[in-house]
């Protein structure tokens, strides 16, 4: 079914683009909570030069959104946390600590919702992160993690002053 989008939705599309969905997705969900309207030629005649201007703008998204892609692949994040000494992490890197990091240190926003882990990030090594910029387009962002080492300071213990008399009466 062929449908023009009122409103931006976040897995099918931007407002006034035309999108094909599958008819009880669009009777209902779609058109009772106003994010669609069904494309007829008269729809497409009033809403014509908005549309046109949505599809210039996708194809302006979609090529930021593959060089991004691009860039992801290039770029890995690293995590230090603690950890026991079978690898397995106390606590794990979520979401929330990938989308910081890679705002900080790699001035790339993303939401984590568009984020797409395999397993959990629970044990220490390298995961590939999925990352869903546009529909049809992802990036691939590797996440490696380490153990935090705990530096074990040498003590360094003197031996008890020997005095002068024992070392003479030893000899």
């Amino acid at each position: 079914m062929e449908l023009i989008l009122t409103k931006d939705v976040l897995t099918l599309g931007y407002a006034n683009e035309i999108v094909n969905v599958k008819p009880g997705y669009a009777r209902n969900y779609l058109l009772p909570n106003n994010f669609a309207m069904i494309s007829t030629p008269a729809a497409r005649k009033d809403r014509a030069s908005k549309i046109v201007k949505a599809e210039e703008l996708r194809e302006v998204r979609f090529g930021d959104a593959e060089q991004l892609a691009d860039r992801l692949a290039r770029i890995s994040v690293a995590f230090t946390r603690k950890s026991s000494e079978e690898g397995k992490l106390f606590g794990s890197v979520t979401k929330e600590d990938i989308v910081t990091d890679l705002k900080e240190k790699h001035m790339i926003e993303v939401d984590k919702k568009q984020l797409h882990l395999a397993v959990a990030i629970k044990t220490i090594g390298e995961f590939p992160v999925k990352v869903r910029l546009e529909t049809g387009i992802s990036g691939i962002l590797t996440v490696t993690v380490t153990a935090e080492v705990e530096e074990v300071v040498a003590e360094v213990v003197e031996a008890p002053a020997v005095s002068e008399e024992a070392t003479e009466e030893a000899e």
